[in-house]
């Protein structure tokens, strides 16, 4: 309760004590089947929140959101892990189209929830009025304190009165009886309890980085498995492409394939690359505040697959001040850079 801003004796509140007895056997259920879907995820989502200094427990919002379903869809067009909405999304930079959509995609998702809860603790302060938002709007949640002329926990849960719509009312019980069972199922020695925490194994997946200019079906072809398996585990790549343009991104692949990913996956080199796009020089740029891959590509008629490998970056994040190798070709060179 207290990482979530809310006062202890909220436990003791009649209308949540209602909707534990009524539901717990539910939602015993559901987070069972939740967190066997969910095993690749839990350790991932532990370590962004973790490493973004949010609580661990903003894992039950995900779980409330999607049952931990990769492409779970909601009647009103929210997708994802964490049920965005594709205006929202794009809000907070996913890429949301025809061939990619990276609402299914469970890192760029998540580090854009993040990012969005952040924004909403900005807001409101208080993290319990950030799950509130996340689910009916921040609009919405202004009029209900506006109306109770308060933002306090219980008057805003308050059954009579319905400041919040029933939905979110019921969201944040889900939520809280989720996150009190979870833990408490983590701890517990009963044996059907230890069963389930053995479940959650992390590494049933893994992540694993590929870089642009490549499809699923050349890398299912190189991990001798079936590309349908491949595409259902990496469900924000729908068209099955990796284009140059993405430069490099992660997706999850069986444990048992790892061998071969090792033994058979070769990056493309700087010399295929030049040989391929005729490049002829390699250049510096220091790279500046507000500078990403993408921007500094477009910049030299380059890709963002042609820095990352030039300059072999294992991460896409570019720190001001850095000098980057960026490949031109010679008509460029002489048009724009000789003196």
């Amino acid at each position: 309760m207290q990482e979530f801003d809310i006062a202890p004796t909220y436990i003791r509140d009649p209308w949540f004590q209602d909707f534990v007895v009524k539901n717990e056997a539910k939602y015993r259920r559901f987070y069972e089947n939740s967190t066997r879907r969910g095993k690749a995820y839990i350790p991932l989502f532990k370590d962004l929140l973790s490493s973004g200094g949010l609580s661990h427990l903003f894992i039950y919002m995900s779980m409330t959101e999607s049952g931990f379903k990769s492409t779970a869809r909601s009647s009103k067009e929210a997708a994802g892990l964490w049920q965005f909405m594709a205006a929202t999304a794009r809000r907070f930079h996913l890429k949301v189209g025809k061939n990619r959509d990276e609402r299914y995609d469970p890192i760029a998702s998540t580090k854009a929830a993040m990012q969005y809860i952040q924004t909403l603790y900005r807001m409101f302060g208080k993290w319990y009025l950030v799950m509130m938002a996340y689910n009916c709007g921040e609009g919405r949640l202004q009029q209900a304190i506006k109306a109770a002329g308060t933002d306090d926990f219980a008057t805003l849960m308050d059954e009579r009165r319905a400041y919040l719509p029933k939905e979110t009312r019921n969201y944040l019980r889900k939520i809280l009886l989720l996150s009190m069972m979870g833990e408490k199922i983590k701890s517990s020695p009963k044996r059907e309890d230890r069963k389930i925490s053995k479940e959650i194994l992390p590494d049933t997946e893994v992540l694993v980085n590929i870089y642009g200019g490549t499809t699923l079906e050349k890398i299912a072809e190189m991990l001798r498995m079936n590309v349908g398996r491949l595409a259902r585990l990496n469900p924000h790549l729908a068209g099955g492409h990796i284009g140059e343009e993405i430069g490099m991104t992660q997706i999850f692949i069986p444990a048992d394939r790892l061998p071969y990913y090792r033994a058979y996956y070769t990056p493309p080199t700087l010399e295929q690359i030049y040989r391929r796009k005729h490049y002829a020089k390699l250049i510096a740029h220091i790279v500046r505040p507000g500078d990403t891959l993408k921007k500094v590509a477009r910049q030299y008629h380059a890709t963002p697959l042609d820095l990352i490998v030039a300059n072999q970056l294992q991460h896409l994040e570019l720190k001001p001040g850095t000098v980057l190798m960026v490949p031109v070709t010679k008509a460029y060179y002489e048009g724009h850079l000789r003196f």
